[in-house]
């Protein structure tokens, strides 16, 4: 089974690969991904993974708009 700490490191390691590649589209929709991850943290009343989705969705929008920032 998948564990928190596995999510958040292919999560990072996605969105290095994503920004490096320039892609957008890919950063948005790991961005999603994370909202949904985030949501079903906080329905299951697990305030820590909560946050830590919250805060790697946050970077993969800095990383978004740094990307758009180049453009």
């Amino acid at each position: 089974m998948l564990t928190v700490d596995q999510i958040v490191a292919y999560s990072e390691h996605a969105m290095a690969a994503k920004f490096l590649a320039g892609d957008r589209e890919g950063l948005r929709r790991l961005q999603l991904a994370l909202g949904v991850l985030m949501e079903a943290a906080q329905e299951a009343g697990d305030r820590e993974s909560q946050t830590r989705f919250r805060n790697l969705a946050a970077k993969v929008a800095n990383k978004q708009e740094a990307l758009e920032d180049k453009a």
